[in-house]
């Protein structure tokens, strides 16, 4: 059907179509792009997602993904538009991931008979990183009360250390 009779005598369920479209593609870039990443409710994950929101505005992905859909037609310009910003995200959030990631001492680490290293966890996706698994696993934290060093990059340079409890 010509774009013509579309704007034309098809106006008003063409306009309710690329409405739906649109939202459609919204919600196809917001799950995209926000796949897997999790956030803290607190001041810092609200500076992330508006650090986020900030980039989404200025790379212009919103008018850039409505021409690729709206003009051009083209879903492979969309998919790459998506994929280019998840990867401007991805950098965004390393550093705030890198933030959370500490060293975990627990009870295990301070047995004198056999003591274990301490692990890797991430208090965000609450996990442990495993060298043999290649990434961050599930695991039962060890018992007894634990030790949290977190690297905290200021002019100073120094750590913070929680200590947890079961």
């Amino acid at each position: 059907m010509p774009p013509e009779e579309l704007a034309g005598k098809y106006k008003k369920p063409f306009e309710k179509l690329k409405q739906q479209l649109k939202e459609e593609l919204e919600e196809y870039l917001r799950l995209f792009i926000l796949d897997g990443l999790r956030f803290r409710d607190d001041e810092e994950g609200k500076q992330l997602v508006d650090e986020i929101n900030r980039a989404f505005k200025e790379g212009q992905i919103g008018k850039r993904v409505g021409r690729a859909a709206f003009r051009e037609f083209d879903l492979e310009k969309i998919k790459q538009i998506a994929q280019e910003h998840r990867q401007k995200v991805e950098g965004i959030y390393k550093a705030y991931f890198d933030r959370h990631t500490c060293i975990y001492a627990a009870g295990p680490s301070w047995d004198p008979d056999n003591p274990q290293p301490p692990l890797i966890y991430n208090d965000i996706v609450d996990m442990f990183y495993d060298e043999a698994a290649g990434g961050w696993i599930s695991k039962e934290k060890p018992p007894g009360a634990a030790i949290l060093i977190f690297i905290k990059e200021n002019k100073n340079k120094t750590t913070e250390q929680k200590e947890e409890t079961p």
